[in-house]
């Protein structure tokens, strides 16, 4: 959505809300919200760069790493290491910003873990600078490959010295998605990095595996009946309409009674079928409204007795995209941002995309 759409479409929906007498919806204050964070965006964009079009002042290179973010309303942000499972983020961070006609950021962060005592560096004084060097040649090497692949992408990159999960979450402030791999050159790194970035970053993140992605499968979206959930389902259809890709809305419940620990006594005493019935107006009364948005876009509505992770973890063999919220606070609060999202990172076969609302400011 180019600046003029997004500015349109916000004061569309103003209009709408302020001619109607009716209760604001849950999937219309999202929007709203989405809507507004990217108007916003714009505006701040707008903003920096007439102020560095209005000043002479030198900035520091890795000062301008983080501003030059700022620049793009459209910016994918992808973290990268060296190891393999990271420039197959990379990879999937340069068709997301494709696919968004936006831009793409290579961020590299460098730096030295803490070690000896006060007055004794057990390090070499020249480690930091060979650090600095071989993350130079890494972003060079990816944006070059990149650039290659995607003649026409505008793709940046940036190195800043601090620990991984401070350095992108920086980086990520004005960007739309930050991208990064389930793991990192020692299988540990980035590991650590999506599951601290997932857990705090200020605007979508997207986790990758190693591999190939799917690319002509279905967007899933994990829903409890949260709010928070809404901007997961704003997200998906996003990227469902994005992709041109149906989307599976999956809503997974549990009874302490039903899954007890004697499940056959259970039966007799409670009826399962009410439930599901229950769990499924739920997840169709969430859904209300966004079909309307994204007409295009086919749902296919699933109520799944079942835990939240392995409900969803059904669809990664087959699908372009797992899509999932910040913890709610609903009947199944589990699905967001705790076992579900660890389980979906470490065991999913497709991407996983931990979604939230854009923080703009």
């Amino acid at each position: 959505m180019t600046t003029y759409e997004s500015h349109r479409a916000t004061v569309e929906a103003r209009k709408v809300v302020a001619t109607t007498t009716a209760p604001v919806s849950r999937h219309e204050t999202a929007m709203s919200h989405y809507l507004t964070a990217n108007a916003h965006l714009s505006e701040h964009a707008r903003n920096v760069r007439q102020a560095a079009e209005a000043t002479t002042e030198s900035v520091a290179p890795e000062s301008m790493a983080i501003e030059v973010s700022a620049q793009r309303r459209d910016l994918v942000v992808a973290g990268i290491d060296g190891s393999r499972c990271a420039r197959d983020a990379a990879r999937w961070a340069a068709a997301e910003a494709i696919r968004r006609h936006g831009a793409l950021r290579l961020i590299h962060a460098y730096s030295l873990p803490p070690a000896g005592y006060p007055g004794y560096n057990p390090y070499p004084a020249a480690l930091l600078t060979q650090l600095r060097e071989e993350g130079e040649a890494l972003l060079a090497d990816t944006a070059a490959a990149l650039g290659h692949d995607h003649p026409t992408l505008d793709i940046t990159t940036g190195q800043i010295h601090g620990d991984t999960p401070t350095v992108l979450q920086r980086a990520s402030k004005d960007a739309v998605l930050t991208v990064v791999g389930a793991h990192g050159k020692h299988r540990i790194s980035l590991g650590t990095v999506a599951t601290a970035i997932a857990a705090k970053n200020p605007v979508p993140v997207a986790v990758i595996r190693p591999g190939d992605a799917h690319t002509n499968g279905p967007v899933i979206v994990g829903i409890d009946g949260s709010p928070a959930s809404e901007y997961a389902i704003a997200f998906a259809f996003d990227a469902a309409a994005l992709r041109g890709a149906p989307l599976i809305a999956v809503h997974a419940w549990t009874d302490r009674t039903l899954d007890g620990p004697v499940p056959a006594h259970s039966a007799v005493t409670v009826e399962p079928q009410p439930i599901a019935e229950s769990e499924g107006a739920l997840l169709a009364d969430q859904l209300a409204g966004w079909a309307g948005k994204y007409p295009d876009v086919p749902v296919q509505q699933v109520v799944a007795h079942d835990r939240p992770a392995p409900a969803l973890l059904k669809y990664a063999g087959t699908a372009q995209l797992i899509v999932v919220g910040t913890r709610g606070n609903g009947t199944l609060a589990g699905m967001f941002l705790g076992s579900t999202s660890h389980a979906l990172i470490n065991r999913a076969e497709c991407p996983v995309v931990v979604a939230r609302p854009h923080r703009a400011g």
